[in-house]
């Protein structure tokens, strides 16, 4: 199970990689829009399928320097270093 309500991941959905929840669309193209300058509100109209908290629960991860790797080892590993709280998210220690 995902610690991430907002990230899932399954080997039958884009090869296993991390998407929100319930679409196809890989946290990696939200990534990638936010580095090239795309704001999130730019984003979500591209992208209606997926809802604000979702994008700002990534969001928070990409400003808490997490990479698309550590997201992956967190959505398909049994152990994680990521917790979610209210909504928020805090890095623990290992």
């Amino acid at each position: 199970m995902s610690p991430f309500s907002s990230i899932s991941a399954h080997p039958e959905i884009q090869d296993g990689a991390p998407v929100f929840s319930g679409t196809r669309i890989r946290v990696e193209t939200f990534y990638d829009f936010l580095r090239i300058g795309v704001s999130v509100n730019e984003f979500l109209d591209e992208f209606p399928s997926i809802t604000r908290d979702q994008a700002l629960e990534v969001y928070d991860l990409m400003n808490s320097q997490y990479t698309l790797d550590q997201i992956a080892s967190a959505v398909n590993g049994p152990q994680n270093t990521i917790q979610a709280n209210a909504g928020r998210l805090f890095a623990v220690a290992a």
